[in-house]
């Protein structure tokens, strides 16, 4: 069974070779391997061309700038293979990864999603990263009971969403039967409105717990993690899709997880505010109050009990919850 690779690619010259080589050389040759250069003005459509040169299974598609979103539909319209993958532009595979993916598919042929673990690469360390669940196959009622739960964030306010994209290879039919495709509205954080929506239709998963074969890269210069302005309006937008998504589904009830989900997401962007070196201190506390006092992020605290998280989160959050911009300072000052 063929997978077609989707890689959306943007000004990434720097790390572009190698991601493409971990695909091209993987144990698996069943594969089309869908590039998407989105406007890039660097040396990335070159190397594209290049290895389409190279490898008959690569195919180059050039569009105009319209952000990861656009460019992974892009692929997936003109994709030909039975399972569906993507890979970001500046990280790159194990080469057995879907050897191994494709294995579970031949143990439950009629998985529909099928994912590994990967590991954060950053500049002095690398760090494993697995879901607290269980590995092996479910059917939909487990789905539900074992996933659902903490589809969008973990109790904790830990890592989401547990299931990503670049991690798993999706059955094509799920995409064509659900009309399944990125919202190109979100700018950030595409992934979590797309994985919810793939796995509320999905009736079954296969999840090879410990087989770390993806390797995203952390370091800054790839994804910058600056403060954006825009950020936290995208975050809105994407709890209001979320909220619109799951209010519909008769399997399980998600509305702590979205006023969770918007809580992280909180405490995202006021960290990024925190440590952004082109904001001055003012600045910082300017912007910290207006987003604590947005009324969207009030509302998400209400009935809500955070008695039974670890202390620092507790005191973390109440800050947050009663809009104490400068107790907010001191406290990320002392545990920074």
């Amino acid at each position: 069974m063929k997978i077609s690779v989707i890689v959306p690619v943007y000004n990434v010259e720097e790390f572009l070779e190698q991601c493409l080589e971990s695909i091209v050389s993987q144990t698996y040759t069943d594969l089309e391997i869908i590039l998407v250069n989105d406007g890039s003005t660097d040396q990335s459509a070159k190397i594209c061309d290049d290895f389409a040169k190279r490898d008959t299974r690569v195919k180059v598609i050039h569009q105009i700038n319209g952000g990861v979103s656009s460019a992974r539909n892009t692929g997936i319209k003109v994709a030909t293979g039975e399972y569906i993958t993507f890979v970001d532009s500046d990280d790159w595979l194990e080469k057995e990864m879907y050897q191994k993916m494709m294995y579970a598919v031949k143990i439950q042929n009629e998985s529909e999603v099928i994912m590994c673990d990967f590991i954060n690469e950053k500049y002095d360390c690398q760090e494993k990263i697995t879901a607290n669940i269980r590995d092996g196959f479910y059917v939909k009622q487990d789905i539900v009971k074992e996933l659902y739960p903490t589809l969008l964030v973990t109790e904790d306010l830990g890592r989401l969403p547990i299931v990503s994209a670049c991690i798993c290879i999706f059955k094509k039919e799920l995409f064509l039967n659900n009309k399944i495709a990125f919202d190109v509205d979100l700018r950030y954080a595409e992934d979590y409105l797309f994985m919810a929506t793939i796995m509320l239709h999905t009736n079954s998963f296969y999840y090879l717990k410990d087989y770390y074969g993806y390797h995203y890269r952390q370091y800054e210069i790839s994804r910058s993690k600056k403060y954006q302005p825009k950020w936290w309006d995208n975050f809105l937008l994407l709890n209001d899709k979320l909220s619109l998504l799951l209010s519909q589904d008769e399997n399980y009830d998600f509305s702590r997880q979205i006023k969770l989900q918007l809580i992280h997401s909180a405490l995202f962007v006021s960290s990024a505010i925190f440590h952004s070196n082109n904001l001055k201190t003012k600045e910082k506390l300017i912007l910290l109050k207006k987003l604590f006092n947005d009324s969207v992020l009030r509302n998400s605290f209400s009935n809500l009990d955070f008695k039974n998280k670890p202390l620092g989160l507790q005191i973390m959050l109440h800050i947050v919850k009663s809009r104490q911009v400068l107790g907010y300072w001191i406290f990320k000052r002392i545990t920074h």
